[in-house]
């Protein structure tokens, strides 16, 4: 479906429109969302996030038009925003300070071996974007598996793939992040 056509089933058919954006960009606007408040929020406050982003999203409709850029572009703007937002309350709610545009983070010190934890971070810190880089829907399949504990059944209907391809994939992708991460102990 075109971003027009979208347009005129979102004045035709609200619930529709919105059941289409839900099928065609959830999985985009839950990786936005995850990516910005992952380490910070709990499962709840990223589908909270996303359910808000949807719900503003199509109180805002209006605004979009498939004559100035693409729905794709537009939503995931949109997604970006507001899961800044949300970090920034949780943020505060936490009392941790972050740059948010360059994503480092800057813990208040603890009671427990700080070189330790330093190396703990740093190592999921470069694990993420190793994951990150793998690509889709390898990177997926991963965070789907270990992130959120997720079956190889649930995320096999969540990609629409079948169960075995799931596996090997995510088979294929522990083995190509072990082998980066391995190089690089090596230098």
């Amino acid at each position: 479906m075109s971003d027009s056509e979208w347009e005129q089933l979102l004045s035709s058919s609200p619930k529709d429109a919105y059941e289409y954006l839900i099928e065609q960009y959830g999985n985009l606007i839950y990786a936005i969302v995850f990516n910005k408040l992952g380490s910070y929020g709990t499962r709840e406050d990223i589908e909270d996030c996303v359910s808000d982003i949807m719900v503003e999203f199509l109180r805002n409709a209006g605004n979009f038009s498939s004559d100035t850029g693409s729905l794709k572009s537009y939503i995931s703007t949109v997604a970006k925003y507001r899961a800044i937002d949300a970090f920034r309350r949780l943020v505060g709610h936490n009392n941790i300070s972050l740059d948010t545009d360059d994503e480092n983070i800057s813990l208040p010190p603890s009671d427990s071996n700080t070189e330790e934890e330093a190396g703990n971070h740093i190592f999921r810190e470069r694990l993420w974007e190793v994951v990150r880089s793998l690509g889709e829907p390898d990177s997926s399949i991963i965070i789907y598996q270990y992130f959120y504990n997720q079956k190889v059944s649930q995320i096999a209907r969540r990609l629409d793939m079948t169960s075995g391809a799931v596996q090997k994939r995510s088979i294929r992708a522990r083995k190509k992040i072990r082998k980066i991460l391995e190089n690089e102990e090596e230098l």
